[in-house]
């Protein structure tokens, strides 16, 4: 299914053109057209043989340089027709919206001239896209395209070949992974006598094939039949199995010819082969499960103690290789930068030692571009050590300058940008990369693409959520320079710091990315073509904003300017009113105020409206109101707005909202009643910042009111409360039971003040929670037991306001089936014991708390060394009116609790010395602690200490 998503780009917008031409066909514009249905129809015939085109040249590695010239004319051909049948479809659909009734009388009457207008412009323009169409079609026949000779075939080497006959003494990072998977493939608790599998995945160029070859170099011994071999993207299964016989040393009978047996023979002659021999295979390389599926069926379950290994970019392939009870996959990691350096030196000069001290600085950047990967670092130290001048800082300097060349467009992402999903899922959707299938959402298929990325290795997962869903990514500098020349060669972005460099830009820009650090020259600005933009995006620090109205088919707009000297100027937003084609709208600008146009109404393709920043009137006042008719915007999923913003009424008309977030219940009641008509809501956010000065009986209404309409939303996933509002901590500590539809909650959070007594007696009706926040004023024995009956529960965060009246027992047995997170905060942390058996898949703990009187009560919780499960232990200790005795006596405890372990889990503890004390009730200690002994904590939390016992 990825392929889809992939070649989209090199598609241009036929996808969703071919889509808009078949509905302009349809009876809703079919007055309309009439005159132009014959251009129409032509053109939706000749885009259709175009489109074929484009995904048979999208398939070649290397097109034909004509071929690649006519891709290149249809792509910019079909987006230029998609914005013009985008902006009629537009003008219909405006017209049709027209206000009814009596204050409509005068834009009806106007009707009929507008439609003969529309009418008349439109047969015009399509007559015009019928003729460039003809001519495109016309220059593709006349030379002949896609019928050029065959041009010579480049010679290149197959990195491959390099990894399979590499000296071992040159390997660096090779030899750890190496003995562990070998030990791994001969661990105790495995019968011997069993087929294994073992699977190394992770990107190219980290060294599958040279780990695959180690292993196989260190056992082939130990095997009667052996054989590796390489399988590639597009693999010939007969001939592999072929080459797999005649490595593990297959003699035909005389007068046999293998070359003509079937894929059947071959596999039955392979079973035959192996069925009585310890055999070791390596399979590298591989791109698809059904090629492994072939290959398996010819790998016998022979019980002689026999190993397969295989390689693959892919996780998911990977997967299927490793089905059985017995078998693992391995994930490649990048080199550490001691092994980079030593194998980047090792390549040039032979050893490390013999390393000019001159060439430091520009040697660290050089790999800081390699990223570790080891294909890159020995790629570039082979072209270095081929120099004659090798040891001139010059020619370093030549090689740097020459990798920044190659990654000078990676402006549009930071260093160590990361990326966020959902972000980029649904500017795939808004761009019309993603359409929405028969039975399945736009965005669920965006998610699916996004995880075959992850898979292939083509970006790297940066935060996990905590039932393993990858929220965000970054992509490697290697994968990235990949991404920035295509993009390059098929005008699908451009990339730049300063707008005068677009000046000259031949192409029509379609995607603009711009990270801004000064302002915007003027002049080049207006001699740069914008009307043909699709997305810009644009960061940096300085405040300036193009004029929004030069953006006619603008469809995703993300601005983030981060902070500046010139932080809390005004922005002006207004402009964005004009953009009738936007789908995508994210802005963040926490230190500046946005002003935003009084209505937006007109902007109803928006999907989502993203906002981090002060909102304020075009006066330049302070305002709490996002535009008036957004209730108005019936396309609109998702909604995210900042603390203290309030809507107009009519919130129950935005029925397609999948996300609302900062929703503050400042909001009128009508707009509170009105959540319950948002019946497809699936994440939810409460806020209370705004009149907080209301009576506690206004308060309780706005709750019950909100209780009610929680009650219709049957598909909400995410409720999340963030309020220090005293008035919805009662409300919501009256809650004697929950709606039946929080039943599907998967993730809960009650954060920021203490907004429950206790923990609810309710909690144990949510048995569909993975994700779990609580802030509570205290914890009793009991409530630990309602917790531990959420069977799906992964992630718990308590956060205990109260000094501890009771032990904290966590009990061994069946309690916390799925628990692999626990993270508690509170004053005290003596007050907590772990029994035998206790959270017995828990790998996570995280403790939060406050030194002060520690040489009073203080001691580290019971039991740690229970936890089975244990990787690793997160301490924090709060610094605020502590004794500086004290948080170093509490270190030492938690460290040895921590050594104490069997399982020796990681130690990651530091002493804050910061007011963020974790103490949140000191009533009953008997002073506050001011004497210091010993010198002063490092500042920034540094004395932070991280032990592998």
């Amino acid at each position: 299914m990825i392929e889809a998503a992939v070649v989209s780009a090199s598609h241009g917008a036929m996808g969703s053109l071919l889509g808009k031409l078949g509905e302009l066909l349809t009876s809703e514009y079919k007055l309309l057209i009439k005159e132009a249905k014959g251009q129409i129809l032509f053109l939706k015939a000749e885009l259709e043989s175009m489109y074929a085109f484009l995904k048979k040249i999208s398939d070649k590695d290397q097109p034909d340089e004509q071929d690649k010239c006519w891709a290149k004319e249809v792509r910019e051909l079909s987006y230029d027709i998609e914005d013009s049948v985008s902006e009629f479809m537009l003008r219909v659909e405006r017209e049709s919206g027209k206000p009814r009734g009596f204050k409509g009388f005068i834009k009806r009457s106007t009707k009929l001239l507008t439609t003969m207008n529309i009418k008349h412009e439109m047969a015009k323009k399509f007559e015009g896209l019928k003729i460039r169409v003809k001519e495109a079609s016309e220059r593709h026949t006349r030379y002949n395209m896609g019928e050029a000779a065959p041009k010579p075939i480049d010679t290149s080497i197959d990195p491959r070949l390099l990894a399979l006959h590499a000296d071992t003494a040159s390997l660096v990072g090779v030899q750890g992974p190496r003995d562990k998977l070998i030990q791994l493939m001969d661990e105790e608790g495995v019968p011997a006598h069993q087929l294994k599998v073992l699977s190394i995945v992770g990107f190219g160029g980290l060294g599958k094939t040279t780990l695959a070859n180690e292993i196989y170099r260190r056992l082939e011994d130990k095997f009667q039949c052996r054989a590796f071999v390489s399988v590639s993207q597009k693999p010939n299964i007969m001939k592999i199995l072929r080459k797999i016989l005649s490595q593990a040393g297959f003699v035909a009978p005389i007068g046999t010819n293998k070359e003509i047996w079937e894929e059947s023979d071959l596999i039955n002659e392979l079973q035959k082969l192996l069925l009585d021999k310890r055999y070791l295979i390596v399979i590298d390389d591989i791109w698809d499960a059904s090629a492994w599926d072939i290959i398996r069926c010819a790998l016998p379950e022979n019980k002689n103690g026999s190993r397969v290994i295989t390689t693959t970019r892919i996780e998911a392939v990977a997967r299927a290789c490793c089905s059985g009870d017995n078998e693992c996959v391995y994930k490649m990691e990048v080199l550490s930068d001691q092994e980079s350096r030593s194998l980047f030196f090792k390549r040039i000069f032979g050893s490390e030692d013999t390393f000019p001290s001159y060439l430091n600085k520009v040697s660290t950047e050089i790999l800081k571009k390699c990223g570790g990967l080891p294909l890159a670092i020995i790629t570039i130290s082979s072209l270095l050590a081929s120099q004659p001048n090798k040891l001139k800082k010059e020619q370093w300097e030549y090689v740097r300058n020459s990798l920044c060349s190659n990654f000078e467009l990676n402006t549009t992402l930071e260093e160590d940008y990361t990326i966020d999903k959902n972000e980029l899922t649904r500017q795939w959707v808004a761009e019309g990369f993603i359409c929405k299938a028969r039975w399945t959402d736009a965005e669920d298929i965006g998610n699916r693409y996004f995880n075959e990325l992850i898979n292939r290795s083509m970006i790297q997962p940066i935060d996990t959520d905590y039932n393993g869903e990858v929220m965000s990514c970054r992509v490697h500098d290697m994968m990235l320079d990949l991404i920035l020349q295509k993009s390059r060669e098929e005008n699908f972005i451009t990339v730049t710091d300063d707008i005068q460099d677009m000046t000259g830009h031949q192409d029509k820009i379609r995607r603009l990315s711009l990270n801004l650090e000064g302002a915007i020259n003027d002049t080049a600005a207006r001699s740069v073509q914008l009307s043909q933009i699709r997305t810009l995006v644009r960061f940096g620090t300085f405040s300036q904003l193009l004029p929004f109205k030069l953006f006619k088919h603008l469809r995703v707009l993300q601005i983030e300017i981060s902070k500046s000297p010139l932080s809390g100027r005004s922005l002006d937003f207004t402009g964005i009113c004009h953009l009738f084609q936007l789908r995508f709208l994210k802005i963040v600008a926490g230190y500046h105020n946005v002003v935003l146009p009084s209505k937006i109404g007109d902007l109803q393709q928006l999907e989502v409206f993203e906002i981090d920043a002060y909102i304020s009137s075009s006066k330049g006042t302070q305002f709490d109101k996002l535009p008036l008719d957004i209730v108005t915007l019936r396309r609109l999923l998702h909604l995210v707005v900042p603390r203290k913003v309030i809507l107009f009424e009519g919130i129950a008309n935005m029925k397609s909202l999948c996300t609302l977030r900062g929703f503050d219940l400042g909001n009128s009641l009508d707009n509170i009643k009105g959540l319950r008509e948002l019946t497809n809501l699936t994440n939810l956010e409460i806020v209370w910042g705004y009149h907080l000065t209301e009576s506690r009986n206004k308060t309780a209404e706005r709750c019950r009111e909100l209780m009610h309409a929680l009650e219709n939303l049957w598909n909400l996933k995410y409720l999340h409360f963030n309020s220090n509002h005293f008035g919805v901590r009662t409300c919501l500590d009256e809650w004697c039971s929950v709606p039946a539809s929080f039943c599907y909650l998967q993730s809960f959070h009650a954060l920021f003040e203490p907004l429950f007594s206790r923990v609810p007696r309710w909690i144990c009706q949510l048995h569909s929670l993975y994700d779990l926040v609580l802030a509570v004023e205290e914890v009793l024995e009991d409530d630990v037991g309602k917790l531990a009956e959420l069977p799906f529960l992964i992630h718990l965060n308590l956060h205990i306001y109260g000094a501890p009246k009771e032990k904290i027992l966590i009990r061994g047995g069946s309690g916390f089936p799925a628990l692999k997170h626990f993270i508690v905060t509170c004053s005290r942390i003596s007050c907590m014991t772990f029994e035998a058996g206790a959270m017995s898949k828990l790998q996570t703990l995280k403790l939060q708390f406050n030194a002060r009187g520690w040489d009073r009560y203080g001691a580290a919780p019971t039991g740690i060394e229970h936890l089975s499960g244990l990787e690793e232990i997160y301490v924090r200790i709060g610094g605020i009116k502590a004794k500086e005795s004290n948080k170093r006596a509490a270190e030492s405890a938690l460290r040895d609790a921590a050594n104490m372990h069997p399982g020796r889990p990681i130690a990651y503890i530091s002493c804050g010395t910061s007011n963020r004390g974790y103490a949140f009730d000191d009533t009953d200690d008997e002073s506050d602690e001011t004497e210091e002994d010993g010198p002063p904590p490092p500042s920034n939390d540094q004395g932070q200490v991280c032990t592998k016992p």
